[in-house]
């Protein structure tokens, strides 16, 4: 495949022929008005001619008009013709017959153009006059004059055209590359910042050019890209060193259970270490699911299946679950239908009340009700509410707002997070708050299914 043209080449290829044919149009033009103006030249020159010789015959004979003036100025011709239609004076003896019909009303002179005159290349404009003669007789003066470009003249014209037409094409060129240039110096810059970014930390902003044109707007788009290009990397690392952290305590548990499964020891302490070491792998498996699930939303590839779903079944199950650990529970559910993964909203259903159990004191409630359109979800308890400076930070990842918890009692922080991305995805909205009472209540709002009763 032959290398693509750069951009200032592109545009040379595509002004180039246009400026040609542009100098090309107006030399036709220049030609066509160079035409009609000899031409009307012409027949100004031979009317005036017409006129004059008319003049002289009235004062001279044909012979002697002949004899005592010379009526040949370069390549025009003169003739005189007799009432009979012979030429009885002419100052090109080649040219023997009239070069047009002598037959003029008297006083009347007239101008044509003629294609060809008999003996003379070219076309001449042909004047016609009625002239009485000395001699009593009737005349007819004609005097040609060529319309045509003289070669010589032509070819001298072309020639400079061509040199104006060659110089106006390398002006032009030189124009065009300047403007050009001028105009993509400021991509060139902000071609050499974005290039400056590879491993530069934090990535810079572009300099944004004077006015509102296309290419200010690009700076500025790009601004925006590169700065949410900062936060996601600074998310990321973030991410990534929390879960690295997080990792390292289960990991580090059960190299320590696995080391002690290895000594010898009695049946039943091998039974618990084992137990433990069962439940620090299952509490591995479900950070790392936490994290793909976070990865995925990350990607905007979280695989959410898209069907009806009775959102007051899954709570129900849901909350039957927890009762069945002993978890001290309320519930209170209306029938509310809709759209989305039965089995991602009964991860946000058990997330709540599991984090309601952790951090209520006695009593965890929870209620689904339908409201202008929604399906609002309420799972309170009775511990102190967020405060509202943290309502929206408790959502992000990682997040501890109790510091006095350890990973075992308080989780890795990623539940509320999950929760966030889910709801997020079914088009709905969480929010934590207090309750009436004063409980800490967290409120999740997905719409109902438009075909529901």
């Amino acid at each position: 495949m032959p290398p693509r043209l750069g951009l200032r080449s592109r545009i040379l290829a595509l002004t180039m022929p246009i400026v040609i044919l542009v100098s090309a149009a107006i030399a036709g033009i220049i030609y066509l008005s160079l035409g009609q103006v000899l031409e009307a030249s012409a027949r100004d020159i031979a009317s005036s001619e017409a006129a004059q010789l008319r003049a002289d015959l009235t004062r001279h004979l044909v012979d002697d008009l002949v004899l005592t003036r010379d009526v040949s100025t370069g390549n025009r011709v003169s003739q005189v013709v007799d009432d009979t239609g012979t030429v009885v004076a002419t100052t090109n003896p080649e040219v023997n017959t009239p070069m047009v019909d002598p037959a003029v009303s008297p006083g009347v002179p007239r101008v044509a153009v003629a294609g060809a005159v008999p003996g003379l290349p070219g076309n001449y404009a042909v004047a016609a006059a009625d002239a009485p003669g000395l001699d009593g007789r009737r005349y007819t003066v004609l005097v040609a004059v060529p319309t045509r470009v003289e070669t010589t003249a032509l070819g001298h014209s072309t020639e400079f055209a061509l040199i104006a037409a060659i110089g106006l094409v390398a002006l032009l060129g030189a124009v065009t590359t300047f403007a050009v240039g001028q105009a993509l110096r400021p991509v060139e810059r902000m071609r050499e910042q974005v290039e400056s970014i590879v491993g530069s930390r934090p990535a810079p902003v572009l300099e944004v050019p004077h006015g509102r044109d296309e290419l200010a707007k690009l700076a500025e788009t790009l601004n925006r890209v590169l700065a949410r290009l900062r936060d996601a990397d600074a998310s990321r690392r973030a991410f990534v060193a929390d879960a690295g952290h997080e990792l390292r305590n289960p990991l580090s548990t059960v190299r320590m259970l696995l080391d002690r499964l290895g000594e010898d020891r009695a049946p039943e302490d091998r039974r618990l270490v084992a137990a433990r070491a069962s439940a620090e792998v299952d509490r591995l498996a479900m950070l790392v699911d936490d994290l793909l699930i976070l990865a995925a939303a990350d990607e905007r590839a979280m695989p959410i299946t898209a069907a009806e779903v009775d959102l007051d079944d899954v709570v129900l199950g849901e909350a039957g679950l927890v009762l069945t650990r002993g978890l001290p529970l309320t519930v209170h559910v209306e029938p509310a239908r809709v759209r989305g993964d039965a089995a991602r909203l009964g991860r946000v259903v058990r997330n709540l009340l599991e984090n309601g159990g952790r951090h209520g004191e006695n009593a965890v409630r929870v209620s689904l009700v339908r409201e202008g359109g929604v399906a609002l979800l309420d799972v309170d308890n009775d511990g102190p509410p967020v405060v509202t400076e943290d309502r929206d930070r408790i959502f992000g990842r990682f997040v501890r707002l109790d510091g006095s918890r350890t990973r075992d009692t308080g989780g890795a922080g990623l539940g509320l997070a999950i929760v966030a991305e889910i709801v997020k995805g079914h088009g709905g909205t969480v929010e934590a708050g207090e309750s009436p009472e004063g409980w800490c209540r967290f409120s999740v709002r997905i719409p109902l299914d438009s075909h529901s009763d």
